[in-house]
């Protein structure tokens, strides 16, 4: 099936942001009840929520602020007391979007853009009209959903494909096998016919909308199809969940990016990271 012309408007990127930011609060509920010496709290702010589960990372971010109307100075002071409390930068997305007025009030607060990230989104035929299913192997990849007791081994091959080379592992293998508890979250292994895991992905479904993230290939087998294979599984699940659309966030002009578009997902707009930090 060919992807369908996507045309975005307002009350598309209200779905994409609520998504966004009912995953945030999902995770940080998740923490804040298994791993409570981290201290993940989540607040309602500006129609979205600001989430923090583990200082300095973008795993502490607000999302959604903005969709439903004007925001406030002070629903952005409450957005810094929240973050500044928990000695952290305040991390927020935006939408292009968003009520023009959220911009306005993080720039007199002194918020400053960090970075510009990707949106992509596909439409999905209802499962029931697919009549070729997009297969759970390709080209020698299989790809299967993790257990909730694989959790530490999704962990593992997940810290290995995103690794920097010279790094430690980044803090937090408590703080994923928590999101694997997520009932709203589904994750996939990837690995060779002889049965070496190959790479990793996750899904997060919200009212009909699938977010795909987390999506790694291991080194060694970088540039053999892996990650189109996992892409074309989630796809799958999501379509098999009733969702009608899938997105994901990458970087521009990345390899990820590039993966996603050769699956059909269409760049459609960016969203900004915009960043307070705190003395």
């Amino acid at each position: 099936m060919t992807p369908r012309p996507t045309f975005v408007d307002h009350a598309l990127s209200a779905r994409i942001e609520a998504a966004e930011a009912a995953k945030v609060e999902a995770l940080a509920r998740e923490v804040a009840a298994r791993v409570p010496a981290r201290r993940a709290a989540v607040a309602v702010i500006a129609g979205g929520r600001a989430a923090f589960v583990v200082p300095h990372t973008r795993l502490s971010r607000a999302a959604g602020l903005g969709m439903s109307g004007p925001v406030e100075a002070r629903d952005v002071e409450a957005l810094e007391d929240f973050y500044a409390s928990r000695g952290t930068a305040a991390r927020i997305l935006v939408s292009p979007f968003a009520h023009p007025s959220l911009l306005a009030r993080l720039g007199e607060r002194g918020f400053r853009l960090d970075s510009l990230d990707t949106v992509l989104v596909r439409h999905l035929a209802p499962a029931a009209e697919v009549h070729a299913p997009e297969p759970a192997a390709r080209g020698g990849v299989v790809v299967r959903r993790a257990a909730r007791e694989e959790a530490s081994a999704w962990i593992a091959a997940s810290l290995s494909a995103f690794a920097t080379p010279g790094e430690p592992p980044p803090d937090g293998a408590d703080l994923f096998e928590a999101g694997f508890h997520d009932p709203g979250a589904a994750y996939f292994f990837a690995s060779s016919t002889h049965g070496a895991v190959t790479g990793v992905g996750a899904v997060y479904v919200h009212e009909r909308i699938a977010l795909l993230f987390a999506g790694g290939t291991l080194a060694a087998h970088r540039g053999r199809g892996v990650q189109r294979a996992v892409i074309d599984a989630r796809l799958a699940y999501a379509r098999g969940a009733g969702c009608d659309l899938a997105y994901s966030v990458t970087e521009p002009g990345s390899t990820s990016q590039r993966n996603l578009e050769r699956a059909g997902l269409v760049a459609v707009y960016s969203q900004a990271v915009l960043i307070k930090s705190f003395a």
